[in-house]
């Protein structure tokens, strides 16, 4: 079912053959409010887990009603709508927030952002079933006592070239975002 709507939403959000940038459609203003307020809550000092978590939830059912009505349109909306996704709780959540990351992508290949969540999506889909991510985008609490550590990487599945390519560090530099966050 959902390769079914992914199918239909990237027939639907295909650009229109000899469209200007004047035709370009705004983004969605609501979408963007969802994106700052998923972002803001995990910003906040007094973040209460469980309250951002049904918040998540309530988001996700949102954009899917979005999704459907097809007023998702722009490279911004996708990634916002992605960003969600991200934020999900299942395999097939991550699955999502990859095939949204990949829509902005296809809509505005120059959409940093949008290139770093295909990875990302990637990575955590990889982590939520248990093997090792590829682009080293993840990190995890092994001991909730200890520092963040790197997820386990597969250093054979990508190169550091690809990463800088998709706007991620390079494994190095995610290791040392992982020391430094261990303070």
């Amino acid at each position: 079912m959902r390769r079914l709507f992914l199918s239909a939403l990237l027939v639907l959000a295909a650009a229109s053959p000899g469209a200007s940038a004047s035709d370009a459609p705004a983004d969605n203003p609501r979408m963007w409010e969802i994106f700052l307020e998923g972002q803001d809550a995990r910003t906040r000092d007094d973040m209460d887990p469980d309250a951002v978590r049904e918040r998540d939830r309530e988001h996700r059912a949102e954009v899917l009603a979005m999704l459907r009505a097809n007023t998702l349109r722009t490279s911004v909306d996708y990634f916002n709508a992605g960003i969600v996704f991200q934020h999900g709780d299942t395999v097939d959540d991550c699955r999502l927030a990859m095939a949204l990351a990949q829509m902005a992508v296809g809509l505005d290949p120059d959409n940093r952002p949008a290139r770093w969540l295909t990875a990302a999506a990637w990575d955590r889909l990889l982590m939520r079933r248990g093997l090792p991510q590829w682009y080293g985008t993840q990190y995890h609490k092994p001991d909730p006592d200890g520092p963040p550590q790197l997820y386990p990487v597969d250093e054979t599945a990508v190169d550091d070239e690809e990463r800088v390519r998709l706007g991620i560090p390079t494994l190095e530099e995610a290791r040392a975002r992982a020391a430094s966050m261990g303070g």
